[in-house]
């Protein structure tokens, strides 16, 4: 939940001046209610390009841990 909330106040300070509004529709999703909650999920609008730089960053991040394993320090250091 932390880590949604990193990445969409990324998203919310990432520039959109390159599309046209036209370009740049706002699109609705509904999230996954979280494990053992009886809470209806949470409607998110976005523009498709913070939804895209969501995915991006998220893809990102996850080959980053998946190339590190279970050791935090070995990504970041040159071989």
């Amino acid at each position: 939940m932390m880590i949604t909330a990193l990445i969409w106040l990324s998203a919310a300070s990432v520039g959109t001046d390159t599309m046209a509004k036209e370009d740049d529709p706002v699109i609705c999703r509904r999230e996954q209610s979280e494990v053992g909650t009886h809470m209806r999920p949470k409607k998110t609008c976005l523009k498709k390009s913070e939804w895209d730089f969501i995915e991006d960053h998220t893809r990102n991040k996850l080959q980053s841990i998946n190339q590190r394993g279970n050791n935090p320090g070995r990504a970041d250091k040159p071989r």
